[in-house]
This record gives C-alpha cells, structure tokens and sequence, in this order.
C-alpha cells in the first residue's frame, strides 16, 4: 500500500481560547485500517469532526485522493465518500430498520417508493453483516446493540472510500463483533480504507496496519503494526511518567448493605438473587441480552417487576418508579448517555446539580442555592478530572468519555446509597478510565452499595470484588473477584456447567 486515499497535514482548530488541535498530522492509504487513539480530550473527536464536515479547519491542508479538499458540512464530505460511524446512535427510531438504513437513498419506481426493492437491499445488507434483524421493524422496537449494527450497515451501503468507526464494538457481543470484524476485514481488501477510533488495545492489534496516537491536540506517533504494544500505546497517550496501569486496591468488606431477593420480571429476569458488603463493587457480567440492562432498569423504577424483595441498608425498599428510587437514595448512570444521560444544552454544573434540586443544594423555599451548587458541582469536577473551559461549557459539547465523567459526578454529589452503572467506562481511555475505578472504590469504601454491568472481561477483571453472572435472564454463578477468570466467567455467561 503506498496511495494515500486521505491525508490531513498540519491541522489546527481553536474553540474561543481553547486550542484543540495543534498541527495535527494524519494519513490513510487505500485498503488499510488506520486506528486513531488518544485519551478523551486529546483532539480525536474535532479532528474527525473536520474530515467528516461538521467542523471547519483554521488552517491546514485535507486531501482526499490527491486533491485539496474544504468541506463546507457533512453532505459535502458524504458526497466525496467519507462516511462516518458515531459511538452515539443517531437514528429515526419511528422509522423501519430498512428506511434508516437508506434514509435519503430510498429506491424508486416511476417516481415512487419501492418498498419491495428496499426491504430486499436491506435484507442483503444485513446479511453481509451476518444480522438477521427484521428490516421492516420499526428502530424503536430493537435493542442498542442492534441499533449499533444498523448503523454500521447504514454507512457500507453505499460503499464509502474512506469510512470513520468510533467505537463501534462498545454495545455489540462476542459474535456480533467477529462479524463486524470479518466485514472490515472484506471491506478492506475492496480498498476501502477505515479509520479506527478505539480504547480497546486487543482491537488495534487485531486490525489495525497502522496506529496514530493524539496527545493534548498534537500527533504524538504513527506506529506500524509490529511496533505495537499496550505499553507503548499507554506510554504515549498519557506522556512519559503517567503511564502508571491501574492497580487495585486491597478491599476491607464490611456488613451488607443492599440485598435482592427472588427479583423477577417478565421476560427478562427470573428469581434474581445478590448481595453487596460495605467496600464491596459487585459487577454483573454476561452476554449482550442476557438481562444485565434490565436488572438496572427495574432497580432503578424504569421497568416493572412482578416479584422480589430490595432491601438497602437492612430497609426494604419499595420502587415503582424513577421517582421513589431517587427519594431512596439510587442513582443509576444509563449504556446511553445520549438520550438517558446528560442533558446536552445545559452546562456541566447544571447537569452534575439536577437530581439535587429540589433537596440539598435549595433552601427551604424552594431558591437554589447558586454558591453551595457552584461549590459541590466543582468539587466533583475536579475529583474525577472532567477536561472541559469550565463548570460553565455546554456538556453536549465535552467528548464521550467526559460527558461520562459528569454523570458520576451527578450521582456523586446527590449522596447516593446505591449507585448503579450500566458500562461505566464506554468509550472513555485508559486514564480516565482508571479515575472512575478510584472515584467508584472510594464510594465502596464511604459505604455506598456500587452495582456495575459490563461486558468487558478485562474491566470485569480489574473492577469486581464479587462477580454475578447471568445467562437468560438468571444469575448462573456468583464468582469472587480474586477467583474470577475469563473462562469461568465465560462458561457461566453461556450457560455451560
């Protein structure tokens, strides 16, 4: 490979006062895939934004086969071939899976729609993709790992020269993974060339030809693949002498402190029963589908349940709704910040301080009080580093992984007895990654009850004290952190004895 399909050289963009990116250099051949990584904050998301369109660069060259290119917005860049893949789903959910997959591509015939020739491209589509979604559903009805696939179909319908994935495995399991694997894999010897956004090391080594690593809005390295290594990566992306991995602390487990007891709900969950000591991370584990969402869900009053017992702090409790989860003291941060999470107009402190108004930050009229919420939001802020201007930013605006930060702190800062995190860490790198591990350990340890879902083996790994497995909506093991490996964890999840 030796034709640069798209090159960006010396690409500079300031937001106000704030420069983001620094001379930025950046190129893909054709045929390769080219992983793009760096911590939140390091420049990846404007520097994609400007080659997809959505951003203006302030100086610096985009060429795209060899001719100088200036997109005016995202039609421009998908009209010369750039598509993008977005880590937040963004898509017509009152629409069928086959009209968001060609939504302004629709097939005509004599002027009309043809819905029979649409519904067949998409089936062929998904196919390819080794799905077997029903095309002619509507996108409201399927799950956010589904969701994820449609849009991935969405994009290599139209056989795009330069395709942009961000994150695109975060809600996908094991073998929608290897499938979406294999499709890059083809899309790559037809010439397509993709870059890859990724915090996820085993990715980069699997696919990647080539890595270029962002640090602090400047391109650090462009590593080739026989130079790659999780040490190295972590190396550059934090700058030399932060590149201290994780390392967990010693757990001191205390009394119980949240107990569920024969929890069910219908057709998701079945007699559901675990138990969280005082300094005690409890992670939930299993394969995309097998109820870990909708246990968070009906804990936290958003999905009915049709038995069981919650007990919190030797209390039982009784949640019929978000509300009464709240007035108990539970807090839950959503897989999808987007639409359950922030609040993308308002700034970071008013999005920390929500939850709080009315209770600790109003006076007894009702009035917020502006300096306590002022003080307690930026308290948070500061504890687990949120990289923004200031509590003041618009929190639409923050990248993932710090629009992620903010929503621990909104929990963090209403005092919460148990907090639930479905996928705490998605899309967040490797530093921040580990300021959540200490900010959730250090709520263990004050006697919050902490309840995560992941379906990362190797958070699940580094994070859990005790981990509860399920498989088909029940719990199929109960598996102590310090006795927890992958092929146990696994076996359980699948439901093998």
């Amino acid at each position: 490979m030796n034709q640069a399909v798209l090159e960006v050289k010396k690409i500079h963009k300031t937001f106000g006062e704030v420069s983001v990116l620094k001379g930025v250099d950046f190129d893909i051949q054709k045929g390769e895939i080219h992983a793009l990584v760096g911590e939140n904050g390091a420049g990846k998301s404007t520097l994609i934004k400007i080659i997809s369109g959505v951003y203006t660069r302030d100086s610096g060259f985009l060429h795209l086969e060899g001719k100088e290119m200036s997109f005016a917005n995202p039609k421009d860049a998908m009209d010369a071939g750039i598509r993008v893949i977005h880590q937040e789903i963004n898509m017509a959910q009152t629409l069928t899976v086959a009209e968001n997959i060609f939504l302004g591509n629709y097939p005509t015939r004599h002027g009309i729609i043809d819905w029979k020739e649409l519904y067949k491209n998409a089936r062929k589509v998904m196919e390819i993709l080794g799905d077997s979604i029903d095309v002619e559903q509507k996108v409201s009805k399927v799950s956010i790992a589904e969701q994820q696939m449609i849009e991935i179909a969405k994009a290599v319908s139209v056989e795009p020269k330069v395709l942009i994935m961000d994150e695109p495995t975060a809600a996908l399991n094991d073998q929608e993974t290897e499938s979406l694997f294999e499709l890059l894999e083809s899309l790559k010897k037809k010439g397509v060339s993709i870059i890859y956004i990724t915090h996820r090391f085993s990715e980069i080594c699997r696919l990647a030809d080539r890595v270029t690593v962002l640090r602090d809005g400047e391109s650090v390295a462009t590593l080739t693949k026989a130079e790659i290594s999780d040490d190295l990566l972590v190396k550059l992306m934090v700058g030399e002498g932060k590149a201290a991995r994780y390392i967990k602390r010693e757990t001191r487990k205390g009394g119980e402190i949240f107990r569920i007891e024969g929890l069910s709900a219908e057709g998701s969950l079945n007699n559901i029963r675990l138990s969280i000591r005082r300094g005690e991370i409890a992670v939930v584990f299993g394969l995309v589908g097998a109820g870990q969402t909708e246990l968070c869900r009906v804990i936290f009053g958003d999905l009915p349940h049709t038995k069981g017992t919650l007990l919190l702090d030797g209390k039982e409790v009784h949640i019929n709704n978000v509300q009464d989860a709240c007035r108990e003291g539970i807090g839950y941060v959503s897989d999808d910040r987007k639409n359950e999470g922030i609040i993308p107009l308002l700034s970071v402190q008013e999005n920390i301080c929500i939850p709080s108004y009315p209770g600790k930050l109003s006076n007894q009229l009702g009035f917020i009080k502006k300096k306590t919420a002022k003080q307690t939001a930026q308290l948070y802020y500061n504890k687990l580093h949120v990289k923004s201007s200031g509590l003041g930013q618009k929190i639409g605006s923050l990248s993932g992984g710090n629009q992620q930060k903010g929503m621990i702190c909104r929990w963090l800062a209403n005092d919460v007895k148990l907090l639930i995190l479905n996928m705490p860490t998605r899309g967040v790198d490797v530093g921040a990654r580990a300021e959540i591990y200490r900010a959730l350990e250090d709520l263990a340890d004050q006697g919050v009850a902490v309840l995560a879902v992941s379906p990362e083996m190797q958070e699940v790994l580094a994070l859990a004290d005790v981990v509860y497995v399920m498989h088909e909506g029940m719990i199929t093991g109960k598996v102590e952190g310090k006795d927890a490996t992958q092929e146990k964890l696994m076996k359980l999840a699948l439901g093998i004895d």
